[in-house]
């Protein structure tokens, strides 16, 4: 009889506990938050490929921002903005001709006025030719350009496959590099470790895309899908390839 009032008792407890672990149904969910109208505005800014500012022609530039398709233009000091704007996550595009375009990387806009400033770098008007080589370790770049007695800018792009380009998807690797002034031949090295990190293995062939490049890229963005930058202000690229060391 003791045992059997025992386990009587001990069910009731576990009955007890059960019924206290039983959730409740769940409540009501809450309003969203409060939605305020402000504006965002800011200056654009140019640079030419040296990443000298450019004093005229900003006001023909043309700037979206997310959520439509109408383009407004700043005026001739480089002022926009953009009025009755309500909260949310906004991105705003820019783009001129002869200029490499630009994007913004999503933001988020609460209430009153939010300052973004834009700059783009002119696509540069040189040129470049490439060869390549190995030896010690390294991939060799020898890159040749007409001399000019300001600093410029290149930039190499490391791919698997012929189509290599400027492109975050056609792409693995990205090295910029200043030219020095007066300089007619800049070599680039790329380390065999440098690309087996990229997933390359000795005895590949790896394809190298070399850009002319705006000095001081104002135009470079990163691309949100990949995490890569995304270089607009470039010219036309010189390919080549080698084999991996």
């Amino acid at each position: 009889m003791r045992n059997h009032k025992l386990a009587v008792a001990a069910l009731s407890i576990i009955s007890l506990f059960a019924s206290c672990a039983k959730e409740g149904p769940t409540g009501p969910t809450g309003p969203a938050g409060p939605s305020y109208v402000g504006s965002i505005s800011g200056h654009v800014s140019l640079f030419d490929q040296y990443g000298v500012k450019v004093l005229t022609g900003v006001d023909s530039v043309r700037l979206t921002i997310s959520g439509t398709t109408a383009y407004i233009n700043p005026d001739n000091s480089g002022y926009y903005a953009y009025n009755y704007i309500a909260t949310g996550e906004y991105n705003i595009t820019a783009s001129d001709s002869g200029y490499g375009a630009t994007n913004t990387n999503n933001f988020q806009f609460l209430s009153g006025t939010f300052n973004k400033d834009i700059g783009l770098s002119a696509i540069p008007s040189f040129s470049l030719t490439l060869t390549t080589g190995a030896g010690g370790g390294y991939d060799t770049l020898n890159i040749n350009c007409t001399a000019d007695p300001n600093i410029r800018s290149l930039v190499v792009f490391v791919g698997n496959t012929p189509s290599v380009s400027n492109f975050p998807a056609a792409f693995l690797l990205s090295f910029a590099k200043n030219i020095p002034a007066n300089a007619t031949k800049v070599p680039v090295y790329i380390s065999a470790q440098e690309l087996y990190n990229a997933g390359f293995e000795s005895g590949n062939e790896v394809y190298y895309a070399v850009y002319s490049h705006s000095l001081n890229d104002a135009s470079a963005y990163e691309d949100q899908a990949t995490g890569k930058m995304v270089y607009n202000a470039v010219n036309y690229p010189q390919i080549d390839s080698a084999m991996v060391p």
